[in-house]
């Protein structure tokens, strides 16, 4: 028996998919993404107000006939997904209960987590072979002859079966998983392709996809992917000696798969080119302040400086009142103008100056542009440093936009030492920006415990001393100066009619007497 189901989206454009109990959510979540022209990665499906899950088929869903769907965005930072591979027995060796678990990031695709798993950057254990299996099929002339053939990894998630290539090209979030767990049982299955076939087609449908997907939490470095991924179980990829007819090109072809995933790490001469254009690049130096004492410990306190005025109450009022009305939170369509509006006003900023602050307090001024990147950053201030410590590693951190005092939630963002990373676009600087200086967990002892003479020598002869404005001493008039006289008669003035010590009615909230 089919059905039907409506999927609107924020624009009240309205798609109807046919159903069947069988039928996943994900597929009917894929047709009418194709039916209104958008992205199916960026969206799920609600139900009366709740996110509908995804994974599961239309019969189990609960869903009605004719029910209303509506389409929402996701969040564009995939989430993580705990990733439970169960092992047929030939590969269980060394497993506990035959399973291996990690974590990935929705965005993965299957095809990538069996090559994470079988090259143990993910579950930590041993290698193994999952993605190009051959099994020899002896052939039906001469004795003793035959043909190395594909076995096909097979995952089976709950009642669905995934057996194809073109299954294996989903992530994790198209099968309807954005978080928590999920079990895959892993089998295998012997197709009609000859191994040397199947390599290539591997070819097409995966050799772009490997170097997108964004490597595991707790997973290791990439150079330790690539090193391991090219070089999967020897044995298993040998053919029986048994078999003089298989191919021996089976195995190269795997390796030259897997070299054409691999992305060549960025030339030396980059690093240098951004060296010289670091020390070209015209600096100005604030000296270490001369003073143990900070300046706003010398600042003299003044009591009178903590009483709020008129305006302090009345800003204060104009700020209660603005948090108890409601806000309508913005649409799609307000959230890609908001957008698009801020990468507008980041296109237009030409330069950004960049303070870097040391820790002996020394500061470091310089101007970057907008094809800067972190790691121009980086090798500018890893030029300016004093030669014993230029092999140093250090992290820069920089607090994001409106502040520390803004939340108290809000800590310091470290800028990535990449050559991917915009100062300007990417990261968001514009105008005058502060960031810290602080070694890395790494580095010596001896550079950790410095606190003077960081800067080289030309910069630290160039220094010149942070001058500090200090604001004038202004006397509060409207400061009630005249002491009550003493008596009961009340000569001399009118009554304030307040108690002493008490609040005056203008700084009182709304319902206090």
């Amino acid at each position: 028996m089919s059905s039907h189901v409506v999927v609107l989206d924020s624009a009240a454009r309205r798609a109807t998919i046919k159903t069947s109990p069988g039928k996943y959510l994900t597929d009917v979540l894929q047709e009418a993404c194709a039916k209104l022209g958008v992205d199916a990665s960026q969206y799920g499906l609600k139900y009366k107000g709740k996110q509908v899950d995804l994974s599961l088929s239309y019969r189990l869903s609960g869903l009605i006939p004719g029910a209303k769907l509506e389409l929402v965005q996701l969040s564009r930072s995939p989430s993580v997904v705990t990733v439970a591979l169960q092992l047929p027995e030939s590969e269980a060796r060394g497993a506990l209960n035959g399973r291996l678990l990690d974590k990935f990031p929705s965005t993965t695709t299957l095809w990538l987590v069996l090559r994470k798993f079988e090259a143990g950057v993910a579950g930590n254990t041993s290698t193994r072979n999952l993605t190009a299996r051959g099994v020899p099929v002896a052939g039906s002339g001469d004795k003793g002859s035959g043909r190395l053939f594909y076995e096909m990894p097979v995952i089976q998630i709950l009642e669905r079966e995934l057996s194809t290539f073109t299954d294996l090209q989903k992530s994790l979030a198209q099968l309807g998983y954005n978080s928590g767990n999920v079990l895959l049982r892993l089998n295998f299955r012997r197709t009609e392709d000859p191994l040397e076939v199947a390599m290539t087609k591997i070819q097409e449908y995966f050799s772009s996809s490997e170097d997108t997907v964004p490597l595991p939490q707790g997973s290791s470095a990439p150079s330790e992917q690539k090193q391991t991924v090219e070089k999967p179980s020897q044995q298993e990829q040998e053919p029986p000696s048994s078999t003089p007819d298989t191919p021996s090109t089976a195995p190269l072809s795997f390796e030259q798969h897997s070299q054409s995933q691999t992305t060549p790490p960025p030339a030396p001469a980059d690093s240098s080119k951004l060296a010289t254009t670091a020390s070209v690049r015209p600096v100005t130096v604030f000296s270490p302040p001369s003073n143990d004492t900070p300046q706003s410990a010398q600042t003299v306190y003044n009591d009178s400086d903590y009483v709020p005025s008129v305006d302090h109450a009345q800003a204060h009022q104009r700020r209660l009142n603005m948090a108890s009305q409601n806000k309508r939170l913005l649409s799609d369509a307000e959230i890609a103008a908001k957008a698009a509006a801020e990468e507008e006003k980041l296109a237009a900023v030409k330069e950004v100056e960049v303070k870097v602050r040391l820790p002996d307090q020394s500061q470091v001024v310089a101007k970057f542009g907008q094809q800067d990147t972190g790691k121009s950053l980086y090798n500018f201030v890893r030029n300016c440093l004093a030669a014993p410590l230029v092999g140093e590693k250090f992290i820069i951190t920089q607090f994001p936009s409106g502040g520390p005092s803004s939340s108290g939630k809000k800590l310091p963002n470290v800028v990535p030492d990449s050559d991917q990373s915009l100062l300007i676009k990417d990261l968001g600087m514009a105008g005058r920006v502060l960031v810290n200086f602080s070694w890395d967990a790494s580095a010596s002892p001896a550079a950790r415990q410095s606190r003077s003479d960081l800067l080289k020598l030309e910069l630290r002869t160039q220094a010149k001393e942070l001058k500090v404005e200090q604001p004038s001493a202004v006397m509060d008039a409207s400061e009630d100066t005249v002491q009550p006289k003493s008596g009961s008669g009340g000569q001399g003035g009118k009554p304030s009619g307040r108690k002493p010590g008490s609040l005056p009615k203008w700084l009182k909230l709304p319902g206090k007497k």
